[in-house]
């Protein structure tokens, strides 16, 4: 049994170094295109109170993240204490750091019990439903800064079918269950779990205004690159997003005439927020409440 797994596992830990690397190749890239100087005078005029009401809708962030993540799940929990699903959410946030992927759901789902198709499909309603949110925003916020690409969207006609038939795929091949007395309420949870989707790219967005309004620039602006930078960030090609998320950024705002250094200080300070001072939490938790998740295992998984 070890033998056949071996191999899996040394793909999975290969995969996983490999996106460290990337996550540095971008980044050495990425500030040897800076004046560092500039990006330390950048960071001094953000001022405190710009951070800490950064740092407080970051809170409201992992608050609707929670609640999002909670609902999908609870679903194929109903009988298991609350308290145990904070702990599951934060220690997620700290595992996006140690699996490969770097995907803070994929975490979670680590230590939540039950069979590999339900932890599954509370994963895809929890992690579709931001991915739509962002697959709308993106799309209206492209249509609107980028008009040449408006010819373009024919080409939705392909991908959203095609984005159709891959669910439903999955959702065959792990015999996941939406019919009958023990049917995942999907209606129900999609109801919930989309408006916070929406509500969590809103406030990230505020987040990057807050640090962005100095320089004068829309809300709308803000809006549309937090939706590409999520859309860029979903795919695993990094290290928990490092570089993608920085690189993205730059890009999206140099179309708006900010600076590089300017730019830059938006997603740093975002990431400490929302991904880098959870996973503190996270680890905290996982130690004092000594949390063993089975990093590859499909099977039965304790909540501690």
């Amino acid at each position: 049994m070890s033998d056949k797994t071996t191999p899996k596992k040394l793909k999975k830990i290969s995969g996983y170094f490999l996106k460290i690397i990337v996550s540095g190749v971008i980044l050495y890239f990425l500030f040897s295109t800076l004046n560092l100087s500039q990006l330390s005078t950048v960071f001094l005029t953000v001022g405190w109170s710009t951070i800490c009401l950064v740092f407080l809708a970051g809170v409201g962030l992992w608050f609707i993240e929670y609640l999002r993540f909670y609902i999908a799940t609870r679903a194929i929990l109903p009988n298991d204490n609350s308290s145990r699903f904070l702990r599951v959410f934060f220690s997620g946030y700290a595992l996006r750091f140690v699996i490969p992927g770097g995907l803070g759901e994929v975490g979670k789902m680590m230590f939540v019990p039950g069979s590999y198709s339900k932890r599954l499909i509370a994963y895809l309603a929890d992690k579709g439903s931001l991915a739509l949110a962002v697959f709308v925003g993106g799309l209206s916020g492209v249509w609107r800064v980028y008009p040449q690409m408006r010819p373009y969207y024919w080409i939705l006609l392909v991908v959203i079918p095609a984005l159709f038939l891959i669910v439903r795929y999955f959702v065959r091949k792990q015999d996941l269950s939406l019919s009958g007395d023990y049917a995942y309420p999907v209606k129900k949870v999609l109801g919930v779990t989309i408006p916070l989707s929406f509500l969590h790219v809103f406030i990230m967005a505020l987040q990057y205004w807050l640090v962005l309004k100095s320089v004068q620039i829309p809300f709308s602006a803000v809006f549309t690159t937090v939706n590409i930078v999520l859309f860029a960030v979903m795919i695993p090609i990094s290290f928990a997003g490092i570089g993608v998320r920085e690189w993205t950024t730059m890009q999206m705002l140099l179309h708006f005439e900010i600076s590089k250094e300017t730019a830059l200080v938006a997603p740093l300070l975002v990431f400490v927020c929302n991904v880098f001072i959870p996973a503190l939490i996270g680890v905290a938790v996982i130690l004092i409440f000594k949390m063993k998740p089975a990093l590859f295992a499909r099977n039965q998984i304790d909540l501690h």
